[in-house]
């Protein structure tokens, strides 16, 4: 498991909209197409009771930005992670920045002015962080009807947990190792982000959270995401906040 980080610059101002995942899930998976066999599996990857995960996350756009009431405008340089416990994923980017000088935010062009391949582990087994990008939890009713959980009820921390068991014993094909306790440090409605893809509202939260697990799941965890729709741009954990 390994992440690479890209350092971008715009050749014009980048302009997003203040909801942006689509755009940076095809930034993703425009990078992981590389390998278009890889791309092709990840696509199709299915699991019983119609989980698909993808196993990868990554960050939002950083860097100093301009926001002028419609857009959030990047003229300066950028950095942006993608992790996965896949490391094919990893080399797939790695390759596809080898061989091109420039990747396409939308339709907006960017140079690749550098990239860092990284790879971190922990040696705790209690993991105090914030949030990247927000936690999505959710449950999808019979009807249709999706609920939407928050931090200040027990199931939203019962479905994370669940999230990661799920992920972990699909991904490896074994037990997970011990048990995960997940709780939130002084939730607050500050940290609710009502936001949008495509055409679907989602609530999700930031926030502080501690995690305590067996250093091997939490790095599961750091390279992967917590919570829903991971490769969606949902659930990566803030690096300059961990503790």
């Amino acid at each position: 498991m390994k992440s690479i980080k890209l350092t971008l610059l715009p050749l014009q101002p980048l302009r997003l909209s203040y909801a942006h995942f689509k755009t940076l899930q095809g930034l993703a998976y425009s990078l992981i197409g590389h390998d278009q066999a890889l791309a092709s599996e990840i696509h199709d990857r299915s699991y019983p009771d119609q989980k698909a995960f993808k196993f990868f996350c990554f960050t939002d756009i950083i860097g100093r930005y301009q926001n002028n009431g419609e857009k959030l405008i990047y003229k300066n340089t950028i950095t942006w992670e993608l992790r996965s416990v896949d490391d094919r994923v990893i080399n797939a980017v790695e390759q596809y920045v080898l061989e091109n000088p420039t990747v396409k935010i939308g339709k907006q062009l960017c140079k690749i002015i550098s990239y860092e391949m990284r790879e971190k582990h922990f040696c705790t087994d209690t993991l105090t962080a914030g949030m990247n990008t927000p936690i999505v939890v959710y449950h999808t009713e019979v009807s249709g009807f999706v609920r939407y959980y928050h931090p200040f009820e027990q199931a939203f921390f019962d479905a994370v947990i669940k999230n990661i068991k799920n992920k972990y014993e699909m991904f490896y094909e074994k037990p997970l190792p011990g048990d995960v306790i997940f709780i939130s440090k002084n939730p607050s409605d500050r940290d609710k982000c009502i936001t949008h893809y495509e055409k679907t509202i989602i609530t999700a939260w930031y926030g502080e959270y501690q995690i305590t697990a067996s250093p091997e799941v939490l790095d599961f965890i750091w390279y992967t995401g917590l919570g829903g729709k991971n490769s969606m741009g949902f659930g990566t954990i803030l690096e300059n906040n961990i503790r």
